[in-house]
């Protein structure tokens, strides 16, 4: 068994950063969504917002992203594309990565207790485990949507006009001053590599986020929000996925949508 490990020591505090752990037992699970994944028909409304923390940069990541294209279409999931940054140091620049997505996994970290690595999978924001174990994400899924809310969120329009993403969306239930997370994403992204662990790869990503906002106060009712658009993105491969997030990081509502064009 081959494996390889890359340490990097940060000025963060309390963290090693852990890049790019691959193994051949992680990989033989990396291709198939189990069949419990595919079956499960949800009763209840409750989504799983899956958060995939990846880089073009990383050997061990296109497994995982190839796994949570599959997971996207799972039915009561919402799967979203992180790209970080600290691998672009490395040979070659992620072009879709950003420093708000590395805070956004150091919090997780943080609060999870756990190490800050690619591919990290969150669900939830509660569970956290290697992007490319299907049969945890399987076990985990389960258990998320088992969970009951007495909040529910719904997207009523998103619209492009004039380079900006209206939303406008409703609130219901008992949100105990959540924050509303907003992410503009872009649904299928195919990328040529031409330097770094993937040099001469072709690879393909999924909900790859594009634009993320937090709102610090999710307010019940009715509501509207806008973004800018991407100027690279066509309107057609976009969506917009809005979420609540409680204060321990806990997801407790989501949703979905493409623009109407």
């Amino acid at each position: 068994m081959k494996k390889y490990r890359y340490i990097f020591f940060l000025s963060l505090p309390l963290f090693t950063l852990w890049f790019c752990t691959s193994s051949s037992s992680v990989k033989e699970k990396e291709i198939n969504v189990t069949k419990a994944s595919k079956d499960i028909r949800v009763m209840n409304k409750q989504v799983a917002v899956l958060e995939l923390f990846t880089s073009q940069g990383c050997s061990s990541c296109p497994s995982a992203d190839r796994l949570l294209d599959k997971l996207s279409d799972v039915e009561n999931v919402i799967a979203l594309s992180f790209h970080v940054d600290y691998w672009d140091r490395l040979g070659w620049k992620d072009p879709y990565s950003s420093k708000e997505y590395t805070k956004r996994q150091y919090n997780y970290a943080s609060v999870l207790n756990s190490q800050v690595y690619t591919p990290q999978l969150v669900i939830n924001g509660e569970s956290e485990m290697v992007g490319s174990d299907s049969k945890k994400i399987d076990n985990t899924l389960k258990a998320a949507w088992s969970m009951a809310t007495n909040t529910s969120i719904s997207i009523d329009n998103f619209s492009l006009v004039n380079g900006k993403a209206n939303i406008h969306y409703t609130i219901k239930g008992i949100t105990n001053r959540s924050m509303l997370n907003i992410a503009l994403v872009e649904k299928k992204t195919t990328t040529a590599i031409r330097a770094g662990e993937n040099g001469g790869a072709t690879l393909k990503g999924t909900n790859v986020v594009r634009d993320f906002k937090t709102i610090s106060n999710a307010t019940d009712g009715a509501n509207t929000y806008s973004l800018e658009v991407p100027k690279d993105v066509e309107g057609k491969n976009m969506a917009v996925v809005i979420f609540i997030q409680q204060k321990d990081n806990k997801i407790i509502a989501a949703d979905k949508a493409s623009p109407s064009l």
